[in-house]
């Protein structure tokens, strides 16, 4: 019974507490809470895995997909080269880690860079195929820090 008066009244305390801030009382008035919502920090925002699917990309492409993010308010992404038997969209595909999808990346990169997004990658094309068993250690998965 102690322990239930005591657990009953730590929860009043947090009651009360929790009405006392929602007076206005806080340091974070409401006003401030709803600006926040409205417009978040860059590291509230939500990322995405946007997938190059098959090499159907094009310069315009990325473009156009990385102002729509930035319009609707993502904050980053995780960019994921796939194959999997996408068919031609394009009228040229781009070839995984070929220089015309390297050139792709990189005006990726700096795009994103310029409209202050988080830019992660993929470690390969395709699933899990850049660690396990069978990948040798010279080979595996690598840190790359810049």
């Amino acid at each position: 019974m102690k322990k239930k008066l005591i657990r009953w009244a730590g929860f009043m305390v947090m009651g009360l507490l929790t009405l006392s801030q929602l007076k206005g009382n806080s340091p974070v008035a409401a006003a401030d809470l709803k600006a926040g919502f409205l417009n978040p920090p860059a590291s509230a925002k939500p990322r995405v895995w946007w997938h190059w699917m098959n090499g159907n990309i094009t310069q315009d492409g990325i473009k156009k997909d990385l102002e729509w993010m930035n319009r609707i308010g993502i904050g980053g992404f995780q960019n994921f080269d796939a194959a999997l038997r996408t068919p031609q969209i394009v009228e040229k595909r781009l070839v995984y880690m070929a220089p015309a999808w390297k050139e792709s990346f990189r005006f990726t990169a700096a795009m994103a860079d310029s409209l202050g997004f988080e830019m992660a990658i993929a470690g390969s094309p395709g699933w899990s195929e850049s660690g396990g068993p069978w990948v040798p250690a010279s080979e595996g998965m690598k840190k790359y820090v810049w």
